[in-house]
């Protein structure tokens, strides 16, 4: 238990850093074009970086689940993982260099979990291709590496132009004139960008924090916790949330208790086909066939039919069932198992709870009881129990010890969907940590982007603000990592540009460019060092 609150420690120290290692990037423009002072600087950063970090969970998911294989990742993995990337961090920081802080992190899981799998390259998702699009890919290449090129190479372009359009717009003002009006507009450029830089670098931390917590509970280490800490607890969603999204697609197929919609039910089915489920993949076959999708394919019809096949081995379809996941220090003699869950559940134990009301409602541990079930199942669905949601959706279809009542289905089964997010508490943590970060300063950074690299005025400012806080905005709609530092880097470099190539300072652009290359390997390799140096010193088995 003292371990996980060393890895949430430990995270928020990597969080500060970033608030004002990374941050520092996001404001360098607004201090250096004069428009705020730094200290109003650092309060407007901190304070876009806080609703920025509150607004979205993608970029969370892809750190939690996207890239290196859960299984190898205990809470040292995590703490040596986060402590690579903080060495690296401050190396640069103190140097004055704007390397990525996402890239730090991505670099150090990465070596980390390299190590705990002892060299086996297998544990990091390499490639896992979109069906559709190549944004819609999962692992290192579509998630990291891609938006490694893309991002800043998008950041250079959209800068060149979008000043040179300026530039063309305002030939015939005066300076002072720009300079006024570019000031006030700089203000918006800034506070944009501080919220993107807070929608997808906040992300990471939560993302780090969601994997030590899951790979926790999935251990039993939150088993036998209090009340007061039922908070920690985050189960892995298991089947029970592609269930539920499956459940929603034949809820609008059919038009119970929602809208009648084939869209949203191609859309249910199609999130469910891609956890594969197979009665998802047998009724987005049959939406198909029935051409009732928007594209349909028959050649995808029949290669969904035989995923479901296969994965039923050939049996007949089974009907939907209730499940819930046993808790991994239950005693395995069925009596005393039977007291463990009750005495766990009679103190708030949501899983427990879960378990208890399952066992009541099949009738074969316990006897039968159907409004003991759904008692049992409502409380750890207070408790957002995704499998206690799931299964009170199922017996509100069935009118099974619940009314007969399909909205109350539905309303069910969306909130089991809703429970992929990233928990409300730590949003609120990561973002005030981040937001107390930035309040730090982080001058040697804005010195280099701001002033050494090439010399700005409200207008390029502006520029360069609005290009990479909406490659940002961009990217963490995607769930795509992408680096803050590269993003506004790249975009002042395509403002510089604009104005003229010999007014780059090609030296620092090229000691910036080395910093990029290097943070992933060099995160990684100190991570990897670590996990090496637990494991000789007995932290890590």
């Amino acid at each position: 238990m003292t371990l996980i609150f060393i890895v949430i420690l430990v995270a928020l120290v990597f969080e500060y850093i970033n608030g004002f290692h990374d941050t520092a990037n996001s404001i360098a423009t607004v201090v250096a074009t004069k428009v705020l002072s730094p200290r109003q600087a650092v309060v407007l950063a901190a304070s876009t970086n806080l609703v920025g970090a509150l607004w979205g969970t993608a970029v969370a998911k892809t750190i939690a689940s996207g890239l290196v294989d859960a299984k190898v990742v205990t809470s040292e993995i995590l703490v040596c993982a986060l402590l690579g990337a903080i060495v690296w961090n401050l190396i640069t920081w103190w140097f004055g260099l704007p390397s990525s802080s996402s890239h730090a992190l991505i670099g150090g899981l990465c070596g980390a979990a390299l190590a705990a799998a002892q060299g086996n390259w297998g544990v990091i998702i390499w490639s896992l291709p979109g069906k559709d699009h190549w944004w819609e890919g999962k692992g290192i290449l579509w998630k990291v590496v891609v938006p490694m090129v893309t991002s800043p190479t998008a950041g250079l372009v959209i800068g060149f132009i979008l000043m040179g359009t300026l530039y063309f717009l305002l030939r015939n003002w005066r300076p002072v004139k720009v300079n006024q009006v570019f000031g006030k507009l700089q203000l918006l450029s800034a506070s944009y960008m501080g919220f993107s830089h807070g929608t997808n670098d906040a992300q990471k931390t939560m993302g780090i924090i969601a994997l030590a917590l899951i790979a926790a509970t999935g251990a039993g280490t939150f088993d036998n916790l209090p009340s007061w800490l039922r908070f920690l607890h985050m189960a892995p969603p298991g089947p029970a949330v592609s269930a539920a999204m499956n459940q929603l697609g034949e809820l609008h197929r059919d038009g119970l208790g929602v809208k009648l919609s084939d869209a949203q039910a191609e859309k249910w089915f199609r999130k469910a086909v891609e956890k594969n489920n197979p009665d998802a993949q047998e009724n987005l076959a049959a939406l198909i066939r029935a051409q009732r999708t928007a594209k349909p394919d028959e050649k995808e019809a029949a290669a969904l039919q035989t995923k479901a096949a296969e994965f039923r081995n050939g049996a007949a379809p089974a009907p939907l069932a209730l499940f819930s996941r046993s808790l991994s220090s239950a005693p395995k003699e069925p009596a005393a198992a039977l007291d463990w869950y009750r005495a766990l559940a009679e103190k708030g134990n949501p899983e427990a709870a879960a378990w208890l009301g399952f066992a009541l409602l099949e009738g074969k541990v316990l006897p039968a009881d159907e409004a003991a079930g759904v008692k049992w199942l409502q409380a750890a669905a207070q408790h957002s129990n995704v499998e206690a949601r799931f299964n009170l959706g199922v017996l509100s279809r069935q009118g099974r010890g619940l009314p007969k009542d399909d909205q109350a289905a539905a309303r069910w089964f969306s909130q089991a969907t809703d429970q992929e997010g990233i928990p409300a508490w730590i949003k609120v943590v990561c973002a005030l940590t981040m937001a107390a970060g930035t309040a730090g300063g982080g001058w040697r950074i804005i010195k280099t982007l701001g002033h050494k690299m090439v010399k700005l005025h409200p207008v390029h400012g502006f520029a360069a603000e609005t290009t990479a806080a909406t490659v940002l905005s961009v990217a963490a709609h995607f769930g795509m990592p992408v680096s803050t530092t590269h993003a506004i880097t790249a975009s002042i470099m395509g403002v510089g540009c604009a104005k003229g190539f010999n007014s780059l300072k090609l030296s620092v652009v090229e000691r910036i460019i080395w910093a990029w290359i290097f943070t992933i390997p060099a995160s990684g390799l100190v991570a990897y060092a670590l996990v090496r140096l637990a494991r000789m010193t007995g932290w890590i088995g």
